[in-house]
């Protein structure tokens, strides 16, 4: 045998099995993507509370709206009122001041009815008793007086009750001559009566010591002065 191997006969070497071709791969055929569940479900949240969101929001908005307009239609009517209520006491103040200091002695009647038509309470009461006594006094000194209001303020008003300053001149004339008084203040008291502003109470504000100022003569004329005794 050893023989054998030595004689130098190469040993057969075993072919190798051929290996089966490769075959190419098959292109694998993309399966569909199965929708993401993950985003879709956040992103609809989301657009379903900003929509929410935004609902709230105009309603706070429109609620507001209409908060805001009841206010400013409050505000408008009370300033309404305010402005109705002291135009009123104007009015009453003026009429009244300009009634009780313009007479003629030859129509007393008239002015009587007119001042009482403007007042209430305690002064009407006065008025009305005294009258027959100012009704003398005018007649036997031919009194004629006309109150011009100039202006008139008013201070304070609450509930039913005013108080207005009324600033005149009075121009008056009679027996012992003709008179100019200036800038008079009265104070009149109001209250309201059945709807209607009426006078409770006038105070002269005049201070003591201005009277009556001589009317100045027409041109051409002069006026005649009294010359302190020597």
């Amino acid at each position: 045998m050893s023989d054998f191997f030595a004689s130098g006969t190469p040993t057969p070497t075993p072919t190798p099995v051929d290996e089966e071709p490769a075959q190419p791969a098959e292109a694998a055929t993309p399966e569909p993507e199965a929708p993401a569940e993950g985003p879709s479900e956040p992103r609809k949240a989301v657009s379903s509370t900003a929509f929410r969101a935004a609902v709230a929001l105009a309603v706070v908005f429109f609620l507001g709206t209409i908060v805001a307009a009841l206010l400013a239609a409050q505000q408008h009517r009370q300033l309404q009122q305010s402005k109705d209520a002291r135009a009123g006491v104007e009015q009453v103040a003026s009429r009244f001041a300009s009634a009780v200091l313009t007479y003629d002695y030859r129509d007393l009647d008239k002015t009587k009815a007119s001042v009482l038509a403007l007042s209430t309470g305690k002064f009407r009461t006065d008025y009305d008793q005294n009258f027959g006594g100012l009704s003398e006094l005018f007649t036997a000194t031919k009194g004629q007086s006309t109150a011009t209001v100039k202006d008139v303020f008013v201070s304070a008003i609450e509930h039913d009750t005013a108080t207005a300053i009324v600033v005149l001149d009075e121009r008056g004339q009679g027996t012992s001559g003709q008179r100019l008084n200036v800038d008079w203040y009265l104070r009149l008291s109001l209250v309201k009566v059945k709807g209607n502003w009426r006078v409770d109470d006038l105070i002269n504000l005049n201070f003591a010591g201005q009277g009556a100022q001589p009317v100045p003569a027409p041109s051409g004329q002069t006026t005649p002065t009294t010359a302190p005794a020597k």
